[in-house]
């Protein structure tokens, strides 16, 4: 089998995986939730003026704006959708990394069949 066919075949089986389907499915729901996808832009509008206390040294305000932050990421996180979501991405990240160890070591021991000597 060529190796692009194996590649194509891996592909294959990620499409049809149930956890695929699951997260997919979340991702739709958390971009279909009104409420939700509100909370996520004041949260990205306390990250810049955070950034933005920081880059000019107003400490009482960064302290507000961290605290504020942290209050809203929690809420955010907690979300049962949120977390289910989250749950399921660091499942397939795990799995990814997986596959990626298992592709370097085959290619790895297919180039040790080969003598690459470094010409330096």
């Amino acid at each position: 089998m060529k190796p692009l066919s194996k590649v194509a075949e891996l592909l294959a089986l990620f499409d049809d995986s149930e956890l695929i389907k699951r997260y997919h499915k979340f991702e739709e729901t958390i971009n279909g939730d009104k409420v939700l996808l509100k909370k996520l832009a004041e949260m990205k509008a306390l990250q810049r003026q955070l950034v933005n206390a920081k880059a000019i040294n107003k400490k009482n305000a960064i302290i507000q704006f961290e605290q504020d932050y942290e209050v809203m990421r929690s809420e955010i996180e907690n979300n049962p959708l949120v977390e289910t979501y989250l749950d399921l991405q660091n499942e397939l990240n795990d799995i990814l990394i997986e596959v990626k160890e298992i592709i370097e070591t085959e290619i790895n021991k297919e180039l040790t069949k080969y003598n690459f000597v470094s010409e330096k």
